[in-house]
Protein backbone atom coordinates (compact mmCIF):
# COMPACT_ATOMS: atom_id res chain seq x y z
CA UNK A 1 0.00 0.00 0.00
CA UNK A 2 1.43 3.33 -1.32
CA UNK A 3 -0.18 6.72 1.24
CA UNK A 4 0.72 9.97 0.09
CA UNK A 5 0.99 12.65 3.04
CA UNK A 6 0.44 16.06 2.30
CA UNK A 7 1.15 18.93 5.28
CA UNK A 8 -1.70 22.12 3.64
CA UNK A 9 -3.75 25.18 4.83
CA UNK A 10 -6.07 25.18 1.94
CA UNK A 11 -7.18 28.39 2.85
CA UNK A 12 -9.18 28.20 0.56
CA UNK A 13 -8.86 25.09 -1.55
CA UNK A 14 -8.46 26.24 -4.64
CA UNK A 15 -7.05 24.54 -8.67
CA UNK A 16 -3.45 25.15 -7.78
CA UNK A 17 -4.06 22.48 -4.73
CA UNK A 18 -6.29 20.54 -7.02
CA UNK A 19 -3.44 20.52 -9.83
CA UNK A 20 -0.78 19.59 -6.67
CA UNK A 21 -2.74 16.24 -5.00
CA UNK A 22 -3.45 15.05 -8.61
CA UNK A 23 0.38 15.29 -9.87
CA UNK A 24 1.86 14.12 -6.35
CA UNK A 25 -1.00 11.11 -6.94
CA UNK A 26 0.41 10.47 -10.44
CA UNK A 27 4.15 10.92 -9.30
CA UNK A 28 3.80 8.64 -6.29
CA UNK A 29 0.96 6.19 -7.80
CA UNK A 30 -0.52 6.38 -4.24
CA UNK A 31 -3.29 4.31 -2.98
CA UNK A 32 -4.49 6.78 -0.51
CA UNK A 33 -3.53 10.53 0.13
CA UNK A 34 -3.47 11.56 3.85
CA UNK A 35 -3.80 15.54 4.96
CA UNK A 36 -2.35 17.32 7.58
CA UNK A 37 -4.21 20.28 7.51
CA UNK A 38 -3.99 23.76 9.96
CA UNK A 39 -7.31 24.37 11.80
CA UNK A 40 -9.07 27.69 12.64
CA UNK A 41 -5.93 30.27 12.36
CA UNK A 42 -3.25 29.70 9.74
CA UNK A 43 0.46 29.89 9.79
CA UNK A 44 0.33 33.58 8.75
CA UNK A 45 -1.64 34.11 12.72
CA UNK A 46 -4.54 35.27 10.63
CA UNK A 47 -8.10 33.81 11.04
CA UNK A 48 -8.70 31.23 8.56
CA UNK A 49 -11.50 32.49 5.87
CA UNK A 50 -13.44 29.40 5.95
CA UNK A 51 -13.89 27.26 9.59
CA UNK A 52 -11.43 24.00 9.95
CA UNK A 53 -14.61 21.96 9.55
CA UNK A 54 -15.65 23.26 6.24
CA UNK A 55 -12.08 23.18 4.67
CA UNK A 56 -11.21 19.67 5.79
CA UNK A 57 -14.89 18.66 4.33
CA UNK A 58 -14.06 20.85 1.03
CA UNK A 59 -10.36 18.66 0.85
CA UNK A 60 -12.28 15.24 0.99
CA UNK A 61 -14.40 16.30 -2.01
CA UNK A 62 -11.73 17.55 -4.42
CA UNK A 63 -9.81 14.48 -3.57
CA UNK A 64 -8.22 13.49 -0.53
CA UNK A 65 -9.14 10.79 1.79
CA UNK A 66 -8.44 11.47 4.94
CA UNK A 67 -7.96 14.79 6.66
CA UNK A 68 -6.08 15.45 10.04
CA UNK A 69 -5.82 18.79 12.31
CA UNK A 70 -2.33 20.30 12.53
CA UNK A 71 -2.49 21.09 16.35
CA UNK A 72 -2.50 24.80 17.07
CA UNK A 73 0.96 24.33 18.46
CA UNK A 74 2.51 23.64 15.09
CA UNK A 75 0.48 25.84 13.19
CA UNK A 76 1.17 28.72 14.73
CA UNK A 77 4.91 28.40 14.97
CA UNK A 78 7.83 29.42 12.05
CA UNK A 79 7.96 27.06 8.70
CA UNK A 80 10.44 25.11 10.91
CA UNK A 81 7.46 24.58 13.65
CA UNK A 82 4.69 24.09 10.93
CA UNK A 83 7.00 21.37 9.33
CA UNK A 84 7.80 19.37 12.18
CA UNK A 85 4.18 19.07 13.48
CA UNK A 86 3.35 17.47 10.40
CA UNK A 87 6.02 15.23 9.76
CA UNK A 88 5.73 14.16 13.18
CA UNK A 89 2.14 13.40 12.57
CA UNK A 90 2.75 11.37 9.00
CA UNK A 91 5.85 9.59 9.94
CA UNK A 92 3.85 8.00 13.55
CA UNK A 93 0.36 7.06 11.38
CA UNK A 94 3.20 3.90 10.63
CA UNK A 95 2.19 3.53 7.08
CA UNK A 96 2.78 6.59 4.83
CA UNK A 97 5.11 5.92 2.31
CA UNK A 98 5.36 9.19 0.08
CA UNK A 99 5.17 12.93 1.07
CA UNK A 100 4.24 15.74 -1.90
CA UNK A 101 5.07 18.98 -1.17
CA UNK A 102 4.69 22.49 -4.22
CA UNK A 103 8.33 24.56 -4.65
CA UNK A 104 8.72 27.26 -6.52
CA UNK A 105 11.96 26.61 -8.20
CA UNK A 106 14.79 24.26 -8.09
CA UNK A 107 14.94 20.86 -8.46
CA UNK A 108 14.51 17.93 -5.48
CA UNK A 109 17.81 17.46 -5.59
CA UNK A 110 18.75 20.95 -4.53
CA UNK A 111 16.20 21.55 -2.24
CA UNK A 112 17.69 18.59 -0.25
CA UNK A 113 20.88 19.73 -0.18
CA UNK A 114 20.24 22.62 1.90
CA UNK A 115 17.75 20.20 3.98
CA UNK A 116 20.75 17.62 4.58
CA UNK A 117 23.05 20.95 5.31
CA UNK A 118 20.34 22.48 8.18
CA UNK A 119 19.23 18.91 9.51
CA UNK A 120 23.24 18.36 10.47
CA UNK A 121 23.89 21.45 12.24
CA UNK A 122 27.72 21.42 11.69
CA UNK A 123 30.12 23.48 13.65
CA UNK A 124 30.25 25.61 10.63
CA UNK A 125 27.17 25.97 10.42
CA UNK A 126 26.36 27.46 14.05
CA UNK A 127 29.27 29.28 13.74
CA UNK A 128 28.14 31.12 10.50
CA UNK A 129 24.80 31.39 11.87
CA UNK A 130 25.91 33.17 15.14
CA UNK A 131 27.74 35.72 13.60
CA UNK A 132 24.96 36.59 10.92
CA UNK A 133 22.16 37.05 13.66
CA UNK A 134 24.54 39.45 15.74
CA UNK A 135 23.79 42.02 13.13
CA UNK A 136 20.09 42.59 14.27
CA UNK A 137 18.51 40.35 10.68
CA UNK A 138 15.42 37.88 11.73
CA UNK A 139 16.81 34.24 12.35
CA UNK A 140 15.26 33.41 9.04
CA UNK A 141 18.03 35.91 6.90
CA UNK A 142 20.26 35.09 9.02
CA UNK A 143 19.90 31.30 7.98
CA UNK A 144 19.53 31.96 4.63
CA UNK A 145 22.92 33.83 4.42
CA UNK A 146 24.27 31.14 6.72
CA UNK A 147 23.27 28.98 3.04
CA UNK A 148 25.02 31.28 1.11
CA UNK A 149 27.79 31.21 2.60
CA UNK A 150 28.41 27.65 2.91
CA UNK A 151 26.32 26.60 0.17
CA UNK A 152 26.64 29.30 -2.50
CA UNK A 153 24.16 31.98 -3.67
CA UNK A 154 22.28 29.64 -6.04
CA UNK A 155 21.11 26.85 -3.50
CA UNK A 156 20.31 29.94 -0.92
CA UNK A 157 18.10 31.52 -3.45
CA UNK A 158 15.97 28.66 -3.26
CA UNK A 159 15.20 29.29 0.04
CA UNK A 160 13.96 32.85 -0.32
CA UNK A 161 10.43 32.12 -1.67
CA UNK A 162 7.20 30.84 0.66
CA UNK A 163 7.01 27.09 -0.85
CA UNK A 164 10.55 26.64 -1.05
CA UNK A 165 10.83 27.47 2.28
CA UNK A 166 8.38 25.15 3.65
CA UNK A 167 9.80 22.37 1.30
CA UNK A 168 13.36 22.36 2.89
CA UNK A 169 11.45 22.38 6.06
CA UNK A 170 10.00 19.10 4.82
CA UNK A 171 12.84 17.81 3.79
CA UNK A 172 14.87 18.34 6.49
CA UNK A 173 12.35 16.66 9.04
CA UNK A 174 12.38 14.16 6.59
CA UNK A 175 15.93 13.39 7.19
CA UNK A 176 15.35 14.15 11.29
CA UNK A 177 12.63 11.76 11.88
CA UNK A 178 12.03 9.38 8.82
CA UNK A 179 13.89 8.74 6.00
CA UNK A 180 11.88 6.24 4.54
CA UNK A 181 9.28 8.97 3.57
CA UNK A 182 9.80 9.51 -0.32
CA UNK A 183 9.47 13.31 -1.55
CA UNK A 184 7.41 14.49 -4.45
CA UNK A 185 7.84 17.71 -5.96
CA UNK A 186 5.38 19.61 -7.80
CA UNK A 187 6.56 22.67 -9.42
CA UNK A 188 4.10 25.42 -8.55
CA UNK A 189 2.40 27.18 -11.37
CA UNK A 190 0.82 30.48 -12.54
CA UNK A 191 0.62 32.91 -9.26
CA UNK A 192 3.24 33.18 -6.91
CA UNK A 193 1.79 32.98 -3.11
CA UNK A 194 1.23 36.31 -2.25
CA UNK A 195 0.20 37.06 -5.85
CA UNK A 196 -2.92 39.12 -5.37
CA UNK A 197 -3.97 38.92 -9.31
CA UNK A 198 -4.41 35.44 -11.21
CA UNK A 199 -1.12 34.11 -13.44
CA UNK A 200 -2.25 31.63 -16.19
CA UNK A 201 -5.04 29.35 -15.20
CA UNK A 202 -4.36 29.59 -11.56
CA UNK A 203 -5.05 32.41 -9.03
CA UNK A 204 -3.60 32.34 -5.36
CA UNK A 205 -5.18 31.71 -2.18
CA UNK A 206 -4.33 35.22 -1.23
CA UNK A 207 -5.94 36.34 -4.74
CA UNK A 208 -9.31 34.55 -4.08
CA UNK A 209 -9.19 35.50 -0.13
CA UNK A 210 -9.37 39.40 -0.61
CA UNK A 211 -8.64 40.35 -4.30
CA UNK A 212 -10.74 38.44 -6.54
CA UNK A 213 -14.80 39.20 -6.94
CA UNK A 214 -17.18 36.22 -6.51
CA UNK A 215 -17.31 36.40 -10.59
CA UNK A 216 -13.46 36.35 -11.02
CA UNK A 217 -13.01 33.55 -8.80
CA UNK A 218 -15.58 30.75 -9.99
CA UNK A 219 -12.99 30.18 -12.72
CA UNK A 220 -9.98 29.26 -10.14
CA UNK A 221 -11.47 27.00 -7.25
CA UNK A 222 -13.54 24.11 -7.55
CA UNK A 223 -17.39 24.33 -7.44
CA UNK A 224 -18.09 23.04 -3.82
CA UNK A 225 -15.43 25.46 -2.83
CA UNK A 226 -17.42 28.87 -4.66
CA UNK A 227 -20.53 27.83 -2.98
CA UNK A 228 -18.84 27.51 0.45
CA UNK A 229 -17.08 30.99 -0.05
CA UNK A 230 -20.44 32.24 -0.86
CA UNK A 231 -21.65 32.17 2.61
CA UNK A 232 -18.12 32.55 4.09
CA UNK A 233 -18.86 34.23 7.73
CA UNK A 234 -17.81 38.16 8.57
CA UNK A 235 -14.51 37.98 10.93
CA UNK A 236 -14.59 40.81 13.37
CA UNK A 237 -13.33 41.90 16.47
CA UNK A 238 -9.77 39.81 16.12
CA UNK A 239 -7.63 43.04 17.06
CA UNK A 240 -9.85 44.41 19.75
CA UNK A 241 -9.55 41.32 21.33
CA UNK A 242 -6.17 40.70 20.72
CA UNK A 243 -5.09 44.19 22.19
CA UNK A 244 -7.23 43.35 25.40
CA UNK A 245 -5.07 40.52 26.12
CA UNK A 246 -2.26 42.82 25.36
CA UNK A 247 -2.93 45.05 27.81
CA UNK A 248 -3.66 42.79 30.50
CA UNK A 249 -0.72 40.92 30.25
CA UNK A 250 1.93 41.99 31.85
CA UNK A 251 5.41 42.30 30.18
CA UNK A 252 6.75 38.94 31.75
CA UNK A 253 3.92 36.95 30.53
CA UNK A 254 4.17 38.33 26.86
CA UNK A 255 8.38 37.45 27.62
CA UNK A 256 6.73 33.90 27.88
CA UNK A 257 5.36 33.40 24.46
CA UNK A 258 6.49 31.16 21.94
CA UNK A 259 7.93 33.62 19.71
CA UNK A 260 9.35 36.97 21.93
CA UNK A 261 12.55 37.55 22.77
CA UNK A 262 15.00 40.43 23.20
CA UNK A 263 12.43 43.57 24.72
CA UNK A 264 9.92 42.96 22.57
CA UNK A 265 7.03 42.41 25.14
CA UNK A 266 7.58 46.07 25.82
CA UNK A 267 7.17 47.42 22.37
CA UNK A 268 3.87 45.01 22.34
CA UNK A 269 2.28 46.84 25.25
CA UNK A 270 3.06 50.15 24.01
CA UNK A 271 1.34 49.75 20.45
CA UNK A 272 -1.50 47.94 22.32
CA UNK A 273 -2.49 51.46 23.53
CA UNK A 274 -1.09 53.49 20.47
CA UNK A 275 -1.86 51.82 17.27
CA UNK A 276 -5.08 52.41 15.71
CA UNK A 277 -5.74 49.13 13.43
CA UNK A 278 -4.30 45.97 13.69
CA UNK A 279 -2.41 46.77 10.05
CA UNK A 280 -0.98 49.87 11.92
CA UNK A 281 0.09 47.36 14.74
CA UNK A 282 2.03 44.97 13.01
CA UNK A 283 3.54 47.57 10.61
CA UNK A 284 5.09 49.41 14.17
CA UNK A 285 5.90 46.54 15.83
CA UNK A 286 7.40 44.90 12.58
CA UNK A 287 11.74 45.42 12.08
CA UNK A 288 14.41 43.47 10.73
CA UNK A 289 14.63 40.87 13.30
CA UNK A 290 11.08 40.63 13.84
CA UNK A 291 9.22 40.65 9.97
CA UNK A 292 5.22 41.15 9.90
CA UNK A 293 4.09 37.56 9.63
CA UNK A 294 6.56 36.60 12.95
CA UNK A 295 4.56 39.53 14.58
CA UNK A 296 0.89 38.28 13.28
CA UNK A 297 2.24 34.42 14.42
CA UNK A 298 2.82 36.56 17.93
CA UNK A 299 -0.37 38.48 18.05
CA UNK A 300 -2.31 34.78 17.40
CA UNK A 301 0.07 32.99 20.24
CA UNK A 302 -1.11 35.82 22.89
CA UNK A 303 -4.58 35.65 22.25
CA UNK A 304 -4.14 31.55 22.83
CA UNK A 305 -1.20 32.02 25.57
CA UNK A 306 0.86 30.11 22.95
CA UNK A 307 4.01 29.27 25.35
CA UNK A 308 7.21 27.31 24.52
CA UNK A 309 5.93 23.18 24.33
CA UNK A 310 7.49 19.32 24.82
CA UNK A 311 6.41 18.39 21.16
CA UNK A 312 3.67 16.15 21.37
CA UNK A 313 1.71 14.54 18.05
CA UNK A 314 -1.27 13.20 17.77
CA UNK A 315 -4.02 12.53 15.02
CA UNK A 316 -7.10 14.73 15.48
CA UNK A 317 -9.69 13.46 12.66
CA UNK A 318 -11.36 15.94 10.42
CA UNK A 319 -12.62 14.17 7.54
CA UNK A 320 -13.29 10.84 6.29
CA UNK A 321 -13.33 10.67 2.55
CA UNK A 322 -15.15 7.57 0.81
CA UNK A 323 -12.29 5.71 0.68
CA UNK A 324 -10.87 6.95 4.00
CA UNK A 325 -12.30 4.65 5.64
CA UNK A 326 -10.03 1.88 4.41
CA UNK A 327 -7.25 3.69 4.99
CA UNK A 328 -7.97 4.74 8.22
CA UNK A 329 -8.64 1.31 9.28
CA UNK A 330 -5.08 0.60 8.38
CA UNK A 331 -3.93 3.43 10.83
CA UNK A 332 -5.02 1.87 13.60
CA UNK A 333 -3.06 -1.36 13.51
CA UNK A 334 0.43 0.68 12.73
CA UNK A 335 -0.23 4.20 14.26
CA UNK A 336 2.25 5.16 16.95
CA UNK A 337 0.29 8.12 18.01
CA UNK A 338 -3.73 8.52 19.77
CA UNK A 339 -6.47 8.66 16.73
CA UNK A 340 -8.86 10.98 17.89
CA UNK A 341 -12.58 11.42 16.62
CA UNK A 342 -14.24 12.25 19.89
CA UNK A 343 -12.39 14.12 22.97
CA UNK A 344 -15.07 13.82 25.21
CA UNK A 345 -14.40 10.10 25.11
CA UNK A 346 -10.39 10.62 25.75
CA UNK A 347 -9.19 9.36 29.03
CA UNK A 348 -6.41 11.50 28.94
CA UNK A 349 -5.94 14.61 26.78
CA UNK A 350 -2.33 15.84 24.96
CA UNK A 351 -1.60 19.04 26.72
CA UNK A 352 -1.42 20.67 23.36
CA UNK A 353 -5.21 19.88 22.15
CA UNK A 354 -6.14 22.43 24.88
CA UNK A 355 -4.66 25.00 22.28
CA UNK A 356 -6.49 23.63 19.57
CA UNK A 357 -10.14 23.53 21.27
CA UNK A 358 -9.64 27.29 22.86
CA UNK A 359 -8.80 27.96 18.87
CA UNK A 360 -11.95 26.84 18.26
CA UNK A 361 -13.62 28.81 20.43
CA UNK A 362 -12.34 31.95 19.97
CA UNK A 363 -12.72 31.40 16.16
CA UNK A 364 -16.70 31.06 16.56
CA UNK A 365 -16.59 34.20 18.70
CA UNK A 366 -15.05 36.20 15.90
CA UNK A 367 -17.94 34.97 13.19
CA UNK A 368 -20.54 34.80 15.66
CA UNK A 369 -21.06 31.07 15.53
CA UNK A 370 -22.80 28.71 18.07
CA UNK A 371 -20.10 28.59 20.61
CA UNK A 372 -21.96 25.18 22.17
CA UNK A 373 -22.66 23.89 18.58
CA UNK A 374 -20.34 24.56 16.95
CA UNK A 375 -17.68 23.65 19.74
CA UNK A 376 -14.82 20.96 19.10
CA UNK A 377 -16.33 19.12 22.11
CA UNK A 378 -19.71 18.89 20.03
CA UNK A 379 -18.19 18.53 16.61
CA UNK A 380 -17.65 15.49 15.09
CA UNK A 381 -15.68 14.32 11.62
CA UNK A 382 -16.95 14.65 8.49
CA UNK A 383 -17.54 11.22 6.90
CA UNK A 384 -18.08 11.60 3.00
CA UNK A 385 -21.30 9.09 1.45
CA UNK A 386 -20.88 7.44 -1.55
CA UNK A 387 -22.97 9.08 -4.36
Amino acid sequence: MKVLGIIAEYNPFHNGHLYHIRQCIEQSGADFTAVVMSGNFTQRGEPAVLDKWIRSRLAVCCGADLVLELPFAYAMGSAEHFAKGGIGILSRLGCVTHLGFGAEQGTLEELNQAAEFLAKESPEYQRTLKDFLKTGISYARARQKTLESCLGSHISRLSLTPNNILAVEYLKQLHLQDKSIKPVMVKRKGSGYLDKRPKEEFASAEAIRHHLSREERKQYVPLEVEEALMNKPEISGYFDMVRSVLLRSSPRELSQLLSVGEGLEYKLKEQARAAESFKAFVEAVSSKRYPKTRVQRILCQALMGLTPFEDEFYARILAVGTEGGKLLRHIKKTSEIPLITNINKLQERPFLLRYDILAADIYNILIGADLYQMSDYVMYPYIQSRK
